[in-house]
């Protein structure tokens, strides 16, 4: 079993930009290598008619401990919170996102759009900032691919109010992690412990793994950090242990390489984070595989640990790195209320459905995800932002969508969401103000 990448090319022609997302997953699953199944994938260029998708896949999927029995039924002992104005923030992995892009860098943003709707779905790398995570109560720290999930109405969010219900944390450590420096494990450890006593987060053991993960970091030739996994078993064994002693959420800690080279083009803001492309797929591939919360903290080598120290003083938006090699902190802080996934077919009450949702903010140039091409079949509003440059450029008008917003910055995006919130028409509060039938012409 392994993970990795694909280059595919998507030349038809879609006429309607609602198909847009069926029309990928199925060249997808008609190309996908044998006993291969796709962990996520995005849209990373477009020409014409013509898409590039880069995709990350999982080889021999069918060995994964998948357990099709885990489907969440409603528990009438869990208080469930009732929400009405839904936003989900939108900050791709491993793009260089001038926010979002560096290291719970988006966190204010976030709060921001928190504070003007009734709850905000994001997932975890907008907020993790090493130790730090800064989310506010009512921010839904959602992994990636449950939130992928999520957007094609596969699963629904079941909120968990932070004064009554938490979830219990398991912790898998990479092997490979202490081989390459031994103080690794102590300060892994210590992280979990500081939680534990500071922040009341339950966690029910750790395990460190027999084997080495095998985490790489690969840039695409898009530009964008995607990875490789050498062993997803060496996790994914550790990982039903621990749900079996009664975990309900899996924080996990690995080493992955990459160059120093690249690591140093990060600092000078040259290149994009080297190892959120690679966390996303080994935690993706925990949610798929037991279908509850998960998330990823890097460990990284005694070299890499020297390199970040010695920068002096450095990007604000990476200075977390810097003072800080507990990652695991803000997984663990992160996870302890994440929201939990649910099989639509248990729904309770208040349980959020992709029809709960007002409107995803995403980056500009980020609009070939499965968020914005679901968004677009379903006709959510999408907000994009272009003061949030990428190294992509995969913009609304060049994939057709229709449902899209553009703003300048974040600060206007607040005021779109305000607006939708107030339950007033946007071209009401702008001028010029055209007449009906003007105002068809100019659509």
């Amino acid at each position: 079993m392994k993970i990795y990448n694909k280059r595919l090319v998507f030349d038809e022609k879609i006429e309607k930009p609602e198909n847009l997302l069926d029309a990928v997953e199925n060249f997808l699953r008609k190309n996908l290598p044998e006993n291969s199944d796709f962990l996520r994938y995005a849209i990373v260029g477009v020409e014409g008619d013509q898409k590039t998708v880069e995709v990350a896949l999982i080889k021999d999927s069918k060995k994964t401990h998948i357990d099709e029995s885990r489907k969440t039924s409603a528990d009438p002992r869990m208080e469930i919170g009732g929400r009405k104005f839904i936003v989900a923030n939108i900050i791709p992995t491993g793009v260089r996102a001038e926010i979002g892009g560096w290291i719970g860098d988006a966190t204010p943003i976030t709060n921001v759009l928190a504070e003007i709707s009734d709850c905000v779905i994001t997932h975890p790398n907008v907020l993790n900032a090493a130790f730090l995570n800064y989310g506010r109560d009512n921010v839904l720290y959602t992994e990636g691919y449950h939130l992928d999930q999520f957007f094609c109405k596969r699963i629904a969010l079941r909120e968990l109010l932070t004064s009554k219900n938490h979830n219990k944390i398991g912790v898998i450590l990479d092997r490979g992690a202490v081989e390459v420096d031994k103080e690794n494990i102590n300060v892994a450890i210590n992280t979990i412990e500081s939680l534990r006593a500071v922040a009341g987060i339950e966690v029910t053991d750790y395990i460190i793994t027999d084997e080495h993960v095998g985490g790489k970091a690969v840039r695409m030739k898009s530009g964008a950090f995607c990875g490789e996994v050498k062993n997803p078993e060496a996790f994914l064994k550790p990982a039903a242990q621990l749900i079996k002693g009664g975990a309900q959420a899996i924080a996990i800690a690995t080493y992955i390489s990459i160059s120093m080279d690249d690591l140093d083009a990060y600092f000078r803001g040259e290149i994009p984070n080297p190892y959120g492309g690679t966390e996303a797929l080994i935690s993706h591939t925990i949610s798929r595989a037991f279908k509850i919360p998960a998330a990823h903290g890097p460990i990284l080598s005694k070299e890499e640990k020297e390199r970040m120290t010695a920068k002096g003083l450095v990007d604000p938006r990476a200075a977390s790195e810097v003072v800080s090699p507990g990652y695991l902190g803000s997984v663990l802080r992160g996870l302890h209320h994440s929201p939990r996934p649910v099989d639509p077919s248990f729904l309770a009450p208040n349980d959020i459905t992709l029809n709960d949702v007002n409107a995803i903010v995403v980056p500009y140039t980020c609009c070939g995800g499965i968020p914005v091409l679901a968004a677009q079949k379903n006709k959510i509003l999408v907000i994009a932002v272009r003061e949030n440059k990428t190294v992509l450029d995969v913009t609304p008008e060049k994939l057709g969508l229709n449902n899209v917003v553009v703003v300048e910055n974040y600060l206007e995006a607040f005021g779109i969401i305000s607006t939708i919130k107030a339950s007033i028409a946007l071209d009401s509060v702008r001028r010029p103000i055209f007449r009906m039938k003007e105002k068809q012409k100019n659509n």
